[in-house]
């Protein structure tokens, strides 16, 4: 530990004063004395600086990245886009219709031989159409290829069409087989008898059977084979059904026979109810068919006329005639029917109407007409040995012979039909 001294302090003195500094004193001579002091060298100015120029950041490959990125997110959101509205116009799917237009590529050549006794009906889907005959349903392309052929083994075969599918029941039977132009998509089997069906463009199918409860019994199925409706008929027999494009709504004719009189209706329902939406009744008139002309009407023949009737608010274009209906062709331009007199087919009147039902032009045409098409404004129709391209109001613009046994025509060009007989088909063209 430091050794701590103790002041002594004169207490009457007080502290001690500290003691003065004495400074020396300045010499007499008070002139300061100069030394030379060596001057220090300046330094050259230094030169300015040149600015830099040609200065850029370099960001490597961020840029790049940053647009090769915003380019993938452009084409994603393209991508699905087109995914949208295809799915919109093509509502059975893109893979679906991706099948059926590969189904068309490769060649094919006229004539075509048909093995079957009899030709039952043919449809034309535009590039390709149907056959189908008493044992099989076959598929051709405009050109002569033979798509497909299947055995039906039905007795009593129907066709219905779509724009990608094709259903054939047996009437009368309990199955049903639905078709694209690469395979078989289903199988139906029904516990009672299948009077009528139809299948939409959405895929969306109709099956109609007889019941032990009911007169009869519509069922519908989306294009997966999923059951979504069933309306039951308790009265009236369901002998025609039709279904709207997008696969939502039905519209079904149902007939009565009760002590001689004879009545039918023609009733249109959505899924979420069984009561009718509209509901239109026909007294003492038979309905021979329904079908779906457009995206926005249907059809209904009775026997000297035909309705085309709205899908949404249900409004009606009507046609009569004097002559009995025979048949009426569809397209999506419009659609063509026949009447004849029923003691003279020979004497027709033919009847050409837009997509919404309104007359475009009326003809009489002289001579048993066995099938008639309409496609770009013109018919097509056989009669007898010879086939007919007409204008909307009967004029005759071409025609060549077809020879004996032509049965139904598919338009394959502008001026080129396929005759189709009972064991071959041909093509031929149409001269003016």
């Amino acid at each position: 530990m430091p050794d701590y001294k103790k002041k002594k302090v004169n207490r009457l003195r007080g502290a001690p004063r500290p003691k003065k500094t004495k400074h020396s004193a300045m010499p007499e001579n008070e002139d300061i004395v100069m030394t030379h002091t060596p001057a220090k060298r300046r330094s050259a100015p230094k030169k300015a600086e040149k600015p830099l120029t040609n200065m850029r950041v370099v960001n490597g490959n961020k840029l790049e990245r940053k647009r090769r990125l915003s380019i993938s997110f452009s084409a994603v959101a393209v991508a699905a886009v087109i995914a949208i509205v295809l799915h919109l116009i093509l509502p059975v799917g893109i893979f679906e219709n991706v099948q059926n237009l590969s189904a068309l590529i490769g060649s094919g050549s006229y004539p075509a031989e048909i093995n079957s006794t009899e030709v039952l009906n043919a449809v034309s889907r535009g590039n390709y159409y149907y056959v189908l005959t008493d044992t099989r349903l076959s598929a051709y392309s405009n050109g002569g290829k033979e798509i497909y052929s299947y055995s039906h083994g039905f007795e009593n075969p129907v066709l219905k069409t779509s724009k990608t599918r094709a259903l054939i029941f047996s009437q009368g039977g309990n199955e049903a087989l639905i078709y694209n132009l690469a395979n078989i998509k289903s199988t139906i089997s029904t516990e009672k008898e299948i009077i009528t069906a139809n299948i939409s463009d959405s895929g969306t199918y109709a099956i109609v059977t007889r019941s032990d409860s009911y007169a009869s019994v519509v069922s519908i199925y989306n294009k997966n084979d999923k059951l979504v409706y069933e309306w039951y008929s308790s009265e009236d027999t369901v002998n025609n059904v039709a279904i709207s494009p997008n696969g939502k709504k039905i519209a079904v004719s149902a007939f009565n026979a009760t002590s001689g009189d004879y009545s039918a209706k023609v009733c249109v329902l959505s899924f979420d109810s069984a009561t009718p939406e509209f509901t239109e009744n026909y007294t003492g008139l038979p309905v021979y068919g329904i079908e779906t002309v457009s995206n926005s009407r249907f059809s209904v023949i009775t026997e000297n006329g035909i309705q085309f009737i709205k899908w949404s608010k249900f409004q009606k274009t009507e046609y009569k005639n004097d002559y009995s209906a025979a048949m009426l062709r569809f397209s999506s331009r419009g659609s063509v029917a026949v009447f004849n007199r029923s003691s003279d087919k020979t004497d027709n009147r033919i009847a050409v109407f837009n997509s919404n039902g309104g007359l475009k032009g009326e003809f009489e045409f002289k001579g048993i007409i066995s099938d008639i098409q309409i496609r770009g404004g013109h018919i097509y129709c056989i009669s007898d040995t010879d086939v007919y391209l007409l204008s909307e109001d009967g004029e005759v613009l071409r025609s060549a012979e077809c020879g004996f046994g032509a049965v139904r025509i598919s338009v394959t060009g502008t001026n080129s039909v396929a005759v189709i007989t009972d064991n071959q088909i041909y093509r031929i063209q149409l001269e003016q």
